[in-house]
């Protein structure tokens, strides 16, 4: 696979103690959302550890990341999705928040929300200009933008929001990263996709059948596209990397930095 819009991002938390006295090195590959926490929570883990592992993240997608878990290339992918039946067998997920997949479109195109038959009727490409959508003021054609196939936030809207007899026929701008998409949409007004609800402070995000995407409504399940961000492995989490999930999951600072954008799991 392509990986050209990977970037390796080596962490050597040497603040807590010199690189040469470092427990390990623990390799994660795989979601960009989910690696932007986890790079977070290693830095303060390193704070609070002594003889701290170094980490190492490689993006990828959540497709990559799971790949290369099960084939032993990394210690854990990171993921942006639960595990499916389709996905090698033999993993295990943990998951460390809660997220979700909102709609969105340009501030300056604030259309209300969509139903779901709306929804089919844009990825099947029988809507295609914005004055076909109720609450749009906009008379210009709709400008499409998707995640590429190893993303796990594409897998959870043709999961969530399109029929499985829809055909989905529609040809979307494709970007291979979160951030990307987002900044996409919030440069072009006529534009429309799907991001991490941690993205969508510079965007309109639509309800969907009248359920906003916040955090309230993904906690509850209100909101039909809540997902995990978490790390899989082969078999149970094991040594240096099973003491950071450890830490992770029950730590009051680590809860507090997944708080600022995400869901603890297990929060009410």
């Amino acid at each position: 696979m392509i990986r050209s819009a990977c970037v390796a991002v080596v962490l050597a938390l040497a603040a807590a103690a010199p690189a040469q006295a470092a427990d390990a090195t623990i390799t994660m590959s795989g979601s960009s959302v989910a690696q932007a926490v986890l790079a977070d929570l290693a830095y303060f883990y390193g704070r609070v550890t002594p003889s701290p592992p170094r980490f190492s993240f490689v993006g990828g997608g959540t497709t990559i990341g799971i790949t290369d878990a099960a084939r032993g290339v990394v210690d854990a992918g990171m993921v942006s999705r639960n595990l499916g039946a389709t996905d090698p067998p033999g993993l295990v997920l943990t998951p460390f928040a809660l997220s979700g997949v909102c709609l969105v479109t340009n501030v300056a195109n604030p259309v209300p929300g969509l139903t779901r038959a709306q929804v089919q009727d844009l990825v099947a490409g029988r809507v295609t200009s914005w004055t076909q959508v109720p609450g749009s003021t906009r008379t210009d054609p709709i400008v499409s933008v998707a995640l590429d196939e190893t993303a796990g936030a594409r897998i959870v809207f043709e999961t969530v929001f399109v029929d499985a007899a829809t055909e989905i026929t529609y040809t979307p701008r494709t970007f291979a990263v979160a951030a990307q998409v987002r900044d996409f949409v919030e440069s072009t007004p006529a534009a429309w996709g799907y991001v991490d609800l941690a993205l969508i402070s510079r965007l309109h995000a639509l309800t969907y059948e009248g359920v906003p995407c916040s955090r309230a409504t993904i906690r509850t399940g209100a909101y039909p596209a809540q997902r995990p961000l978490g790390v899989v492995t082969r078999g149970r989490p094991r040594g240096a990397l099973a003491r950071f999930l450890r830490w992770v999951a029950t730590s009051r600072k680590a809860r507090q930095v997944i708080a600022t954008r995400y869901i603890n799991v297990g929060s009410s």
